[in-house]
């Protein structure tokens, strides 16, 4: 019975695959119908990828890294555009700190590493069928490695009201800059930046300077990126 449940799970995930190299893309595609996969569609690039999402109405994508490069947010415009929106599973292939940190900010319901095993994969389209957010662990030990904490969503809304000045703040708090240090910096009085600080303590939700600092470290790899 707990066999014949998970045949009809996999074929009712219905699946597009995007990687850059056809070859490869082919490869994953036969691999994912022989466990029993619904492989809808492949694309080799972006646009293809996109007209694909609106044609084939996929539930679940899966999507490599280097395919999307710098255009992840008109792929995220695009699909909320779609009828009926995919899950998204990314292959994650790098160890760039910042790409990692963009990729968390885009909020994919799926995180795979190129390391991990096919099964990992598996396990992540039938867990992503019902739950919100699947981590593998070859991912959460890439994050771990990088010091990259993920952010959620209610910390993502209040550092976009952050201005300019506020964030490069934050940022100079991370790097072990004493107060006089930072307004030195940006040329800026002492009691600005007190004033600077509080906001940031206000919009932030947080106690103090020193609840500040342990903040702003706990996300400073997603820091660089604002």
């Amino acid at each position: 019975m707990k066999n014949n449940e998970m045949r009809i799970r996999k074929l009712d995930s219905s699946v597009l695959v995007a990687k850059e190299e056809p070859f490869s893309c082919e490869v994953l595609s036969k691999l994912l119908e022989r466990e029993g996969f619904d492989v809808v569609g492949r694309a080799n690039e972006l646009d293809d990828l996109i007209q694909k999402i609106h044609t084939k109405k996929p539930k679940c994508v899966i999507v490599e890294a280097n395919l999307i490069g710098k255009e992840t947010n008109h792929l995220l415009k695009e699909l909320s555009e779609a009828s009926s929106r995919p899950k998204l599973v990314l292959f994650f292939n790098t160890s760039n700190s910042k790409e990692l940190t963009k990729a968390l900010d885009a909020n994919f319901n799926g995180y795979l590493y190129s390391d991990d095993r096919l099964e990992e994969l598996y396990k992540c389209l039938l867990y992503i069928q019902t739950q919100s957010k699947y981590y593998s662990d070859g991912f959460k030990d890439l994050m771990k490695r990088l010091g990259v904490n993920e952010v959620d969503s209610d910390t993502q809304k209040k550092l976009k009201t952050l201005t300019k000045r506020e964030k490069q703040i934050l940022y100079l708090v991370t790097e072990g800059l004493t107060g006089h240090e930072i307004s030195d910096s940006l040329c800026i009085s002492y009691r600005t930046l007190a004033n600077h600080k509080q906001n940031l303590i206000q919009k932030l939700g947080i106690d103090s300077n020193r609840q500040l600092l342990k903040f702003a470290l706990q996300i400073k790899s997603y820091i660089n990126t604002l």
